[in-house]
């Protein structure tokens, strides 16, 4: 059974040398009433990671739009979406 999506993010084109490379992922593991989704990106193909790098800036953000992404998600799957 697969486990793992991931997907690269951002344009094709001229703007890809400039703004694209960033992957992310979904881990997917069975549990006992459940499943257990890590989230995860790479930010080694990325154009960006010199900011990314500079501090701490993006880590509040990013683990923010991770935990609205792994929620949104889940009242796909489970039909309880949130109206907002």
């Amino acid at each position: 059974m697969d486990r793992r999506i991931a997907w690269q993010t951002g344009p094709t084109g001229a703007m890809a040398r400039v703004l694209a490379g960033r992957i992310w992922r979904y881990e997917l593991e069975p549990v006992d009433g459940g499943t257990l989704v890590r989230e995860s990106w790479d930010i080694t193909p990325d154009h960006q990671r010199v900011l990314l790098k500079l501090g701490d800036i993006y880590s509040g953000k990013t683990r923010r739009d991770m935990t609205r992404t792994l929620e949104r998600l889940s009242g796909l799957v489970t039909g309880e979406r949130d109206p907002g």
